[in-house]
């Protein structure tokens, strides 16, 4: 929108493929996530027959995106090959990018050797999705893949399509050195301190773990504090207890980056929106556990747990009674 701005132009019309609901969700955003990417360019002139699709107010002047078929006009075009002077150039938006393009969020795939099939499938599919994430609130070169080998590399490559995320052989600590990334949180559930709201906010970096887990490694995570020697080792945590915070690589990028750029750095607002149902469970459960007390034979809770429970947990009465009875727990009142 600054681009657009400088050379006078408020209304964009969209005469490549764009999928429709992200852009009516995301804006300029998703734009320029595909200019970057894919090499669209913005030529200049009145293109009448389009529909008003989103509008946003910047530096105190409105922006449109107009795609499909309509009765309104649009003074540019976001095209994929121009026939005569472009207006705005991908290389006019990514000059206003940050250089080196932090925070920097790194997937390190140095044990990706201990997987099964299963577990490599379900990485695969959880980096691809964290890439998606990301394209919401940053771009592709925000994402570093590194210890790749051929075949990994191949088979990431498919999963992304078009992409400029870094793929490399190269070790993290090689990567985040040669892009001066000094402040660098390795993010691991058995860290000894939680991630703080200035280090998230600061952080040039965050290393993440290439690991699937479905058959538990104890240890396998501290891998990476060697990896990268002036990291520092952080866990991601809920009121002091990691049950329940989502694990899936997109998961833990989600939450980084709400917590970043749409909750002012708390994350544990960022962690309950990224819940899905089976980790709100998994946290109500030891909850339950842990406030029940022994009445006779019987093991019991009372409604004042639901009622503090659920200022902070997105949780029903129904779930509430679930859980219970999964954990062999009374309601009494």
């Amino acid at each position: 929108m600054q681009v657009l701005k400088e050379k006078g132009l408020h209304n964009l019309g969209v005469k490549v493929w764009l999928q429709k609901r992200r852009v009516e969700r995301l804006g300029f955003q998703h734009v320029a996530v595909e200019m970057l990417v894919k090499g669209y360019s913005v030529v200049e002139g009145a293109f009448r027959g389009y529909r008003s699709v989103w509008e946003e107010e910047f530096g105190g002047e409105k922006f449109r995106i107009l795609m499909g078929r309509g009765e309104e006009e649009a003074d540019s075009l976001l095209v994929d090959e121009a026939s005569g002077p472009v207006a705005v150039s991908p290389g006019e938006v990514e000059e206003r990018l940050p250089d080196p393009p932090f925070p920097l969020f790194v997937v390190d795939l140095v044990l990706k050797h201990l997987h099964t099939e299963e577990e490599l499938s379900s990485l695969r599919v959880q980096i691809s999705v964290a890439l998606s994430t990301l394209r919401e609130y940053l771009w592709d070169r925000h994402l570093v893949i590194t210890s790749v080998d051929a075949q990994t590399s191949q088979w990431l490559a498919e999963a992304f399509g078009y992409h400029k995320v870094m793929i490399t052989r190269a070790r993290p600590n090689e990567v985040l050195w040669d892009v001066g990334a000094e402040r660098v949180y390795i993010l691991r559930p058995d860290a000894p301190r939680d991630l703080t709201r200035e280090e998230l906010m600061t952080a040039d970096a965050f290393l993440i773990g290439g690991i699937v887990d479905k058959i538990p490694r104890k240890g396998v995570s501290r891998v990476l504090d060697n990896l990268v020697p002036w990291g520092v080792a952080r866990r991601i945590s809920l009121r002091g207890s990691v049950i329940g915070v989502p694990e899936r690589i997109n998961r833990i990028i989600e939450i980084l980056l709400k917590a970043r750029y749409v909750y002012q750095g708390d994350l544990e607002k960022a962690i309950i929106s990224t819940m899905t149902k089976k980790d709100v469970y998994a946290r109500l459960y030891v909850e339950v556990n842990r406030a029940a007390r022994k009445v006779g034979k019987s093991r019991v809770v009372d409604w004042g747990l639901y009622h503090r429970l659920r200022k902070w947990l997105p949780i029903s009465e129904e779930d509430f009674v679930t859980v219970c009875r999964k954990a062999g727990v009374e309601i009494a009142g």
